[in-house]
């Protein structure tokens, strides 16, 4: 189902639970207390942005998981970083400065290799989340094979990064392949770049 506006805050709850033991994260944001408080607020941001921008941000029926997608020829611009002020300016003001700056290196590296792979139109995966309490039911399979007909029906390929062989494997089974790897160096993680062709076969 599509995220609703109204939805944000909802959503930033169900991404903070889902990313709070992930590696990337964890580097991140080392501090627990704060990682588990602060997450959410960052996510309710992530989520007015990919509104803003443009994107498809979805969801299950039960809110059990939560997917944030941009459009093929979308990008996060200054006017989607503006709406999201508000939650982003609470994100900010809680971590120790070294963590802010090294997120903001981070995703910069990403952004910059994205844009070296990928120089067609695409539609990329920016985060894909499921609910502690509802792993291992097919909700986010089933927001990702979503996000698969819509490129399919575009013609378009669908990118996006991921940091373990668990996730990795998950993705080879629907059809994506690794384009390429990198290594953050400010948190020690390497990441699978991924990238799925339109009419990609499951395996």
């Amino acid at each position: 189902m599509p995220l609703e506006k109204s939805e944000h805050r909802r959503a930033g709850d169900v991404l903070g639970r889902a990313f709070y033991t992930d590696p990337q994260w964890a580097a991140l944001v080392p501090d627990p207390s704060i990682r588990r408080k602060r997450l959410p607020i960052m996510f309710i941001g992530a989520a007015k942005m990919t509104h803003a921008s443009g994107g498809s941000p979805e969801r299950t029926a039960g809110f059990e998981a939560v997917a944030l997608w941009l459009r093929p020829g979308k990008e996060i611009g200054a006017r989607a970083i503006i709406s999201s002020a508000g939650p982003s300016a609470r994100w900010l003001l809680t971590p120790p400065v070294q963590n802010i700056r090294r997120l903001t290196r981070v995703m910069r590296q990403f952004d910059k290799k994205r844009k070296q792979l990928m120089r067609e139109p695409h539609w990329y995966l920016m985060a894909i989340g499921v609910d502690p309490d509802h792993q291992g039911e097919g909700h986010g399979s089933a927001l990702v094979r979503a996000g698969m007909r819509n490129a399919d029906r575009d013609g378009k390929m669908i990118y996006l990064e991921t940091e373990t062989e668990q996730n990795v494997s998950f993705y080879e089974r629907l059809g994506f392949e690794v384009l390429d790897e990198m290594t953050i160096a400010e948190i020690g993680i390497p990441f699978s770049l991924m990238v799925r062709h339109p009419g990609a076969a499951e395996t």
